[in-house]
């Protein structure tokens, strides 16, 4: 078997291969990254591109075809996936996320590549209410990674048969640690913040939000879990943590006891 991965120096392919080679020992693993963040590594004893057998270095919007041959599935984790890059550098994004996904898909079909496995997102649906979303949930994609997305799945909709089975896997926001570490990520930065300033800063495009303690302490973090409700959150790891959300006329703190 011979696997694909684009964009597998990142923050979730690096241990995305790394997974690949521990289930598939025997398989044939090929990256092809452009290597932008190859030297962001996080303590690492070996390069995560050594658990593959080759390695490409090339821009996905170039791919060549003859690189196909051979290769029985591709897993697309190539993407420009921060929001202000996006916004700011929107005709950039949708060529990397959208046009390049699916170009690449269409001349795997062509050569006999038997799957497909897109990483999309959870921020298709946009903002969502109250309840939960599905995958027959109405789309509403806000931002310019979002609407990549969902014009991509639509595209490979179309490309999907029996002899070439496409997968599109909407994923929540990343989090957790990875030999390529990026802690512009929601609960990477609320970690970041608690170890580093024992407190913890959220900005909102509707206002300002702030968690401030001289208690917070690696003895509850990393958080394992987090339970909703409108008023209060409770992240739980070992001891305890209670958020109360307290509303005033202007601003909404988070107390942390």
């Amino acid at each position: 078997m011979s696997l694909l991965i684009t964009g597998n120096m990142g923050y979730i392919g690096s241990p995305v291969v790394k997974r690949l080679r521990t289930n598939h020992p025997e398989a044939t693993l090929i990256g092809y990254d452009m290597g932008y963040f190859a030297s962001q590594l996080t303590r690492v004893d070996m390069l995560p591109e050594c658990h593959l057998d080759r390695q490409y270095f090339a821009d996905v919007r170039n791919f060549p075809e003859e690189l196909l041959k051979g290769v029985d599935a591709i897993v697309y984790l190539a993407a420009l996936s921060n929001d202000p890059i996006g916004n700011k550098y929107e005709a950039v994004t949708l060529d990397i996320n959208y046009r390049s996904a699916v170009t690449l898909a269409i001349k795997a079909k062509a050569t006999g590549v038997r799957a497909f496995v897109f990483a999309s997102s959870c921020s298709t649906y946009g903002f969502a209410e109250e309840q939960a979303m599905t995958e027959r949930s109405p789309l509403n994609p806000l931002t310019a990674y979002a609407k990549s997305k969902v014009y991509t799945e639509k595209e490979l909709e179309r490309l999907a048969s029996g002899d070439f089975r496409i997968t599109c896997l909407r994923f929540a926001t990343a989090c957790g640690m990875s030999e390529r570490l990026r802690l512009d990520l929601v609960l990477n930065d609320f970690v970041a913040g608690a170890l580093i300033n024992k407190e913890i800063s959220i900005f909102l495009i509707s206002g300002y939000f702030f968690i401030k303690s001289s208690r917070l302490s690696p003895t509850v973090l990393p958080f394992t879990s987090m339970v909703s409700g409108r008023s209060a959150f409770s992240c739980k790891s070992g001891p305890i943590l209670i958020l109360v959300l307290i509303r005033t006329s202007r601003t909404e703190r988070y107390i942390i006891f």
